[in-house]
């Protein structure tokens, strides 16, 4: 709970977790390519894995299920937390105390005399953290952690003007996950609907053409759902939500723009060229397949 002491009296924000376990990887209803890509990296001895978004966007969520996936007992996976809301058995996890000066970079540095394979670093939101970080990683540990920052690309751009060396940095990372939660529609009384052309082509452009022909779809049969309301979601049509991501990967060539500090835009374009389908697309693919629709989809990611 947060408390805020405002004119009118105190506000409270109320964060309230469904369950004190990980998810399971699988039900985290990344798309198939994602999902694969982000096994891929967790099974990596050694490297900088980061996960990015605003507050309430499901980092935690997403990290701990990685973790879920990799807790084996021959890896001994150490977490800094602030706070720890996931526990799972197996894992060592330490909670932040800033009051004595126990924040994340000195839980890094005593991680690192205990000789962990995995850490879990709750928030790179300095130089100091960040370079630790990037140190553990190139030093033999798989480094998890999280970033407030709007989209994969900027993630990149973001560490460099913290002050990250770029040769370090490029040689550890493997990839950054962006991610946002999208409101999905009520199981119980969606209705579905054929789009008119004005819609259709609306959201394949904003898929981007060329881009669309690839999730190879029978243009005559698509169907869309739509919000109707019922006693279950309390008439609003909508029920639960779902996330919706964009992976980057640390490719060679990836690796060597982050080497010679290259801008957003071209980070982003061979981001894109290496295969990142960006949180918009994954967003309408899953509107595609009846999850959610437009309008949800707007609230979270910019137009």
């Amino acid at each position: 709970m947060a408390t805020v002491p405002t004119v009118q009296g105190e506000s409270a924000v109320l964060r309230i977790l469904a369950a004190g376990s990980a998810m399971p990887l699988d039900k985290l209803n990344l798309s198939a390519k994602n999902h694969a890509k982000i096994i891929d990296l967790s099974a990596h001895p050694h490297g900088l894995f980061l996960v990015v978004g605003p507050t309430g966007s499901g980092k935690t969520t997403t990290l701990h299920a990685v973790l879920g996936h990799i807790n084996k007992p021959d890896r001994k996976i150490w977490t800094a937390e602030d706070p720890v809301e996931i526990t799972q058995p197996g894992l060592q996890q330490v909670q932040m105390l800033p009051k004595i000066d126990f924040t994340f970079a000195t839980a890094m540095r005593a991680f690192l005399r205990a000789d962990p394979d995995v850490i879990l670093i709750g928030e790179m939101r300095d130089h100091e953290t960040a370079s630790i970080g990037v140190e553990a990683s190139l030093t033999g540990h798989l480094v998890l952690s999280t970033l407030h920052t709007n989209s994969a690309p900027e993630t990149i751009t973001h560490l460099l003007d913290l002050g990250l060396d770029p040769v370090n940095f490029s040689d550890a990372l493997l990839g950054v996950l962006a991610q946002r939660l999208m409101r999905t529609l009520c199981g119980k009384c969606k209705q579905p609907y054929k789009p008119d052309e004005k819609e259709l082509n609306h959201l394949i452009d904003a898929y981007g053409r060329e881009e669309f022909k690839e999730l190879e779809m029978d243009m005559d049969s698509i169907e869309l759902q739509g919000p109707v309301g019922c006693d279950d979601c309390g008439g609003t049509g909508y029920k639960g939500r779902t996330g919706i991501h964009e992976l980057l990967l640390g490719t060679n060539e990836l690796q060597a723009m982050i080497y010679q500090k290259a801008e957003l835009d071209t980070i982003r374009a061979q981001a894109l060229k290496d295969g990142m389908q960006t949180m918009k697309q994954d967003g309408i693919a899953k509107i595609f397949q009846g999850l959610t629709d437009y309008q949800q989809l707007l609230r979270v990611v910019a137009e």
